[in-house]
């Protein structure tokens, strides 16, 4: 459920996701020869002019003067002024329109923090955030219980529960619907039980 739409952050997770499985499903030679091969996609990709302008860009952009910079820094101002029980679900854009004045928000930017912890924050306050994390927090360990029982299917909804996450903190993707629902999708799949399953004890 990674996209080509998100371009460099889709890239960067990909890479991230495609180590961790090196990680876990392979041993030996094997996960040697496929970690050499993950190193000189990054090589290569760094040295690819359009790439390296198109990263440039994107360091500016969440740590500069760049537009995911402004949102988040509108979304912590949010959080700063109601921290507990935020600006209330579904509101984070008229709210963060009220700072145009000061921090120059424009209309699409004020959607969301661009992040997702960020965002749930500034709309649900401190109760929200730990909610969602808690959330999250017992989808992790179911997945990673079924991984360890062997499932296959886990061990895949596992790897796309690290890829959302790492999509997550530069994206809030309830935003993209099609995207938020086809990652939950698949976690569901890796929690069910499968045909290859059968006859596994628990590991």
């Amino acid at each position: 459920s990674i996209y080509g739409a998100f371009a460099r952050a889709a890239l960067g997770a990909a890479l991230g996701v495609c180590v961790l499985a090196l990680l876990l499903l392979l041993r030996g030679t094997a996960r040697k020869a496929g970690l050499g091969v993950a190193v000189a996609l990054v090589v290569l990709v760094l040295l690819t002019p359009a790439w390296r302008e198109r990263f440039g860009k994107a360091v500016d952009n969440l740590f500069g003067s760049g537009e995911r910079s402004l949102a988040m820094s509108v979304g912590w101002r949010l959080v700063q002024e109601h921290p507990w029980v935020g600006v209330g679900f579904g509101n984070h854009k008229p709210a963060a329109l009220a700072t145009q004045a000061q921090t120059g928000i424009t209309d699409l930017l004020a959607t969301d923090s661009h992040n997702i912890w960020l965002t749930a924050w500034a709309e649900t306050g401190l109760v929200g955030l730990l909610l969602l994390a808690a959330m999250h927090g017992l989808l992790a360990r179911a997945l990673v219980r079924r991984h360890r029982q062997g499932s296959i299917a886990a061990t895949g909804a596992l790897l796309s529960f690290v890829g959302f996450h790492v999509l997550a903190l530069v994206h809030y993707l309830p935003f993209h619907p099609s995207v938020h629902l086809s990652f939950m999708f698949v976690w569901g799949l890796g929690l069910c039980h499968w045909a290859e399953d059968a006859g596994q004890a628990p590991r």
